[in-house]
């Protein structure tokens, strides 16, 4: 059957008319946005919820409407160089939530996957968002005991201690290689659990990708970091100061008594060679 030229307008609509009436929309780069949800869900869920929900980082629920895509695509590939770089909406999100997104090392393909998805996200449920949605009750001193490393991981993976460090350790403290967790109670609140068990930091997933914590671990650490409260901490903290310092005049009382010892040696000699 041959149609008009007329007949051509009318007939395009009967083709789009039943999919907009129905809602019908196509799908936004299916393929990139399926591996964008798989990449979100193992990098990103820690922090953020596609939902209005805050976690450690803000709800994304129409992030991709708020934000340009090319400044969304730049700052999930490199945080860190958009806050080095002053970019003003950077520097903002870091002052308000009072920690640094991090460098997750996605490419920009990635990166791009991720934004797919976040257009086209729907609310996710609370277990999607939280994977640890009830855990077992934690005995602080057994996370105390793993913190130090006073207590094996069950999957023999670094103790906290190696990099970390906590006021509640006393003068001697622990690592200065990673962020002290002294105030990651109060920071990080309900979702300290869930970082603990899907760590979102490159180290962390290369220490505990192979050898991760336990759900028992998880809470146990979780218990000991969440009992630490802000006067511990202070108190710790004057503690360790006092100690440096005492430590300190200890190391140079001694030096000048090596450095003096052989001067006083010379110095009798001389007196008892007039005295004779």
């Amino acid at each position: 059957m041959r149609c008009s030229p007329q007949a051509l307008p009318a007939l395009a609509l009967l083709v789009i008319l039943p999919g907009s009436l129905f809602g019908i929309t196509p799908a936004l780069r299916p393929q990139e946005a399926t591996q964008g949800q798989s990449l979100f869900q193992t990098k990103c869920a820690v922090c953020h919820t596609v939902s209005a929900d805050r976690l450690i980082g803000p709800g994304l629920q129409g992030v991709a409407d708020r934000r340009e895509r090319a400044w969304l695509v730049a700052f999930i590939a490199n945080p860190d160089q958009m806050v080095a770089e002053g970019d003003s909406l950077a520097v903002r999100l870091l002052e308000e939530y009072g920690m640094p997104m991090p460098n997750l090392g996605l490419t920009e393909a990635e990166a791009e996957s991720i934004v797919d998805y976040l257009a086209v996200a729907e609310a996710t449920t609370a277990d999607e968002s939280r994977p640890l949605a009830a855990l077992p009750e934690g005995d602080p001193v057994i996370g105390s005991e793993l913190f130090t490393g006073e207590r094996s991981l069950e999957n023999r993976g670094a103790a906290c201690i190696s990099c970390h460090d906590v006021a509640a350790l006393g003068p001697l403290g622990g690592g200065s290689l990673a962020k002290d967790l002294t105030l990651a109670g109060s920071a990080y609140g309900s979702s300290l659990a869930a970082l603990l068990e899907t760590p979102p930091y490159p180290a962390m997933q290369a220490i505990y990708g192979s050898r991760p914590l336990t759900r028992d671990e998880v809470a146990n650490l979780s218990a000991f970091l969440t009992g630490i409260d802000e006067s511990e901490a202070s108190t710790g903290s004057r503690f360790r100061f006092l100690a440096a310092g005492l430590g300190g005049m200890i190391l140079l009382a001694g030096l000048a008594g090596v450095m003096w010892r052989g001067r006083l040696r010379e110095v009798r000699k001389a007196l008892i060679g007039e005295r004779q």
